[in-house]
């Protein structure tokens, strides 16, 4: 492989805002408190480029290799095979207790590093080196030169890991390396509303423009680190072709036309006037007449609880029983996840599924959550849509409400709305809002609309 490549992080959403930045000779800090995934994350880059290979040195100044083998394996990390194939060699430092001993240590790494010969270098971590030489100027000047330099000499990235005492927010006793590195990301975690909220500062990265200084990330079993970065804007080439949907609604088609792939239709009501089951069927019926791929994930409700109104859709209707029978159902629970958190396992199950349709019921539920950080939402939301829109899936999001107030943050994101207004504020009584947000609109009774739910 080309030494002038450039390398992965290996992480979602990262590879994607920022690609092509880790060049070779590049000097990546990544600092957290403990418990942030500063070594998951190191390793993920580490595992990435092992598997399109380049040789990776992991050295360790606090973890064994049959430790470190066993938690990778949680995430799908199969490090015995890059072992295998070569590509990964993991090492251990002894501990450091003297300002002497930095000197012999940095002779190890080096001796490790000519024999190895890697293209990246991750020590996890470096704080140990730099507590015992926070007043030696000296060796502090020697450790910063000496890893800035190693990139250069294996052409490659190294990556230091750094730690931050809790309690404190900036990093401490590194030595100065951080002011030669080219990279650094800080990994922050919180509790809100009883479950860990995570985020990674983006604090600088040579090479790249820093248009979100700050994403929201998670870190989930089988895929490690997963940042929620804003996607990178696509012009629509003129000419694309994109699935349509009829709507067998002929006052609705009327007026908003044919749905689209890749298009979020809100329908949103109280739920005496929307219920869910007859909203569910009319979508049902759409996918069996197009032929279509059907997904029901919920905010709301165990799997079960989704399952029995379907089976009651079949019950009623036995020619959508084959729809019905092949729907994937999904719930995601809100007591234990984080607004990342859920967002990141719904756009895994699309993305993973790639349904025709997609219905994503009890949006209503995320309320109290999003009103919390609406900045943070509008960020997430706007993942969501993009994502959506590349897989090309038609996806409509239920919600109950009573105000208009209660979807605010919805409506900029949805390309058409049908709100059941009986009695929502905001809406005359009875009557049924259809607008698709490029244009045309229907304002009319809800009897109007019979045909459709």
């Amino acid at each position: 492989m080309s030494s002038t490549a450039s390398f992965e992080f290996g992480i979602e959403g990262l590879d994607q805002l920022y690609p092509g930045v880790l060049t070779p000779g590049t000097l990546l800090v990544i600092a957290g408190h403990p418990g942030s995934g500063k070594t998951t994350m190191a390793a993920q880059l580490c595992y990435a480029n092992a598997l399109k290979g380049r040789r990776c040195l992991y050295i360790s100044t606090q973890e064994t290799e049959e430790k470190f083998m066993r938690f990778m394996k949680r995430f799908d990390f199969d490090f015995e095979y890059v072992t295998s194939t070569g590509h990964f060699k993991f090492s251990r430092l002894p501990l450091i207790s003297s300002e002497e001993a930095v000197d012999s240590v940095l002779e190890s790494i080096t001796s490790m590093v000519l024999e190895f010969k890697p293209e990246i270098l991750i020590i996890d971590s470096i704080t140990p080196l730099t507590k015992v030489i926070t007043g030696d100027v000296r060796r502090r000047a020697l450790l910063q030169n000496y890893f800035y330099n190693i990139a250069f000499d294996i052409k490659g990235v190294v990556v230091l890991i750094a730690e931050i005492p809790l309690g404190k927010t900036t990093i401490e006793e590194a030595g100065d390396v951080e002011f030669v590195a080219d990279g650094i990301i800080i990994l922050r975690h919180e509790l809100r509303n009883g479950v860990v909220a995570r985020r990674m500062e983006v604090r600088k990265l040579r090479g790249a423009p820093l248009e979100v200084s700050e994403v929201p990330f998670t870190i989930t079993a089988g895929r490690g680190v997963v940042a929620l970065a804003p996607p990178r804007y696509e012009v629509e080439r003129r000419g694309e072709s994109r699935r349509r949907f009829n709507t067998l609604c002929k006052p609705l088609e009327e007026t908003i036309g044919e749905l689209m792939g890749g298009e979020v239709v809100l329908v949103a009501g109280t739920p005496y006037s929307l219920t869910m089951g007859r909203v569910l069927e009319w979508i049902t019926r759409i996918a069996y007449g197009s032929k279509a791929s059907l997904m029901v994930i919920s905010y709301r409700g165990l799997e079960s609880d989704i399952l029995g109104v379907l089976e009651g859709i079949k019950s009623r209707e036995p020619a959508l029983a084959g729809v019905v029978e092949k729907a994937a159902v999904v719930s995601l629970s809100l007591a234990i996840l984080s607004p990342e958190a859920l967002i990141s396992l719904e756009l895994e199950h699309l993305s993973r599924s790639k349904p025709d349709i997609a219905v994503i019921m009890g949006i209503d539920a995320l309320k109290h959550v999003y009103k919390q950080n609406p900045l943070l939402v509008e960020r997430l939301l706007d993942v969501e849509k993009q994502v959506i829109r590349r897989l090309g899936i038609l996806t409509f999001k239920i919600s109950h409400i009573t105000s208009l107030d209660d979807i605010s943050w919805e409506l900029p994101q949805s390309d058409v709305t049908i709100i059941v207004g009986d009695p929502v504020t905001g809406v005359a009584g009875g009557n049924v809002i259809a607008r698709r947000m490029s244009g045309g609109e229907l304002v009319g009774p809800r009897e109007l609309l019979k045909e459709c739910f």
